[in-house]
């Protein structure tokens, strides 16, 4: 599995760049998603062509992705994945080219047509910036080595039901611009700005995104085509992300991993959008949906909401904590990873993260033990399991692993490592498919409850 932080979400300027990846590098970040929209902005393009400023200039924007990847390739830090730029989902046509924006009452007047007309020519307009933006876009990806390209359907200019044929042509057009054949451009779910509302839109249906991709392969006569499932967009549209998971399966080569609250399209860290002590994302339907389909792509943290909200001074610091949480995820998602790769496991831990072990994979990955640093334990059972003292752990075959089943992960691991103990994994119940929320009762937490209220009266 690939780690990676968006450049956006990381502050990232590309007059001076050098810093930026040290300061990711330093950190243990792995890899930075390489993302276009820095350089070349299709709104912002549009707009300077509608107030006779500029035109699009592919020459100054070559000049700044070469110089920012000659960075990354100084610090051998070079990116396999980038991203073409995207139109701003709340952002609507009408906007883009507010001085031609005209109401008119009487929808069948000479004006209204003339008005239509025109829109029709702005959004073909837009269309064919769009294509000459991506196509030069894609040439510098295969210029500087990232093999996986992600894109934006068009949504803007086209009308209800014309979604598919109007994004065939589009992007059968773009695939024909690659040269390579390991280039991957991978589609991503969107959501359009309707009367202030974030409401589904391209891709954003699992089964139907499933079938363009087969499509389009099909008429690539190759695996041209993925997907990048963004976990925002989902949030934002109200979705059943396991579902949509599940429908595009090994389509699916690239997640992005933000959070919002399901209403503003914020770029948030993971789990930091809470209300009652819960995220308001479902994280578990994410990570059920990827452990269920075996993920094993690129992880893709975006966080820039978060990130501006700190000072420059303080957010290099939140860069270990952004690797932290790309961990986090690879470790959920592929729990079962751990456990395959040893030939016998025991656990280190008897209470309810190891009962819900129990629940979860007690049957696939049956444990030799369990231990626990309770001497009081030592010689009994719980869920079938022999309870030892950690001592008996130095007896273990190399093959064999041990699995943390403690919310003291840190202090356990340095326990086992001082014994000489290297194979250590990790068990962590929070988002599994299953939980027991009744906490376990033993005798010496009733005679500690019996001291408390003698103490209290």
């Amino acid at each position: 599995m690939k780690k990676v932080c968006a450049m956006a979400g990381i502050i990232f300027n590309p007059e001076k760049p050098g810093q930026s990846i040290h300061e990711l590098k330093s950190a243990g970040m792995e890899e930075v998603m390489f993302d276009f929209g820095i350089f070349a902005s299709v709104e912002w393009i549009l707009r300077e062509r509608q107030q006779e400023k500029s035109k699009w200039k592919p020459q100054r924007t070559k000049e700044f992705y070469q110089k920012v990847a000659a960075q990354f390739l100084s610090h051998d830090f070079m990116p396999t994945i980038a991203r073409l730029p995207f139109m701003d989902v709340s952002v609507r046509m009408q906007d883009i080219f507010s001085n031609r924006k005209r109401t008119y009452s009487d929808p069948s007047s000479p004006q209204r047509e003339s008005h239509n007309q025109d829109c029709a020519i702005l959004a073909q307009e837009l269309i064919d910036l769009t294509m000459q933006v991506n196509k030069d876009c894609i040439r510098a990806c295969e210029e500087i080595g990232c093999e996986n390209i992600i894109v934006q359907p068009l949504s803007v200019g086209l009308e209800r039901g014309q979604e598919w044929e109007g994004n065939k042509a589009f992007l059968q057009e773009l695939a024909s611009c690659c040269k390579k054949e390991g280039t991957r451009l991978l589609l991503c779910n969107q959501c359009y700005d309707k009367n202030g509302h974030l409401i589904r839109g391209v891709c954003s249906d699992g089964e139907q995104a499933a079938s363009w991709i087969d499509a389009l392969n099909k008429e690539a006569g190759m695996e041209r085509f993925g997907f990048c499932l963004d976990i925002g967009v989902c949030n934002l549209c109200g979705q059943n992300i396991q579902r949509m998971t599940s429908a595009l399966d090994h389509r699916i080569q690239a997640v992005i991993l933000t959070e919002n609250d399901g209403q503003k399209n914020a770029k948030l860290l993971p789990f930091t959008s809470a209300y009652g002590r819960r995220s308001t994302l479902d994280w578990l339907s994410v990570l059920r949906g990827l452990r269920e389909i075996s993920y094993d792509g690129y992880l893709i943290l975006e966080t820039v909401d978060t990130t501006v909200a700190f000072s420059p001074l303080l957010q290099p610091y939140l860069f270990p904590v952004y690797k932290a949480v790309l961990d986090y995820f690879e470790m959920q998602i592929q729990i079962e990873r751990d456990l395959k790769k040893y030939e016998h496991i025991a656990l280190f831990g008897a209470g309810n993260m190891c009962r819900n072990y129990m629940k979860c994979y007690g049957e696939k990955y049956p444990p030799l033990f369990t231990c626990d640093n309770n001497p009081k334990l030592w010689g009994t059972e719980f869920e079938g399991l022999k309870i030892k003292s950690p001592e008996a752990l130095r007896n273990l075959p190399q093959d064999c692993g041990v699995i943390i089943c403690n919310i003291f992960y840190r202090e356990i691991e340095a326990q086992l490592r001082s014994m000489g103990i290297t194979n250590i994994g990790y068990f962590n119940d929070e988002y599994m498919p299953s939980f027991y929320f009744d906490r376990l009762k033993r005798e010496e937490d009733s005679e500690e409850n019996d001291f408390s209220k003698k103490e209290q009266k």
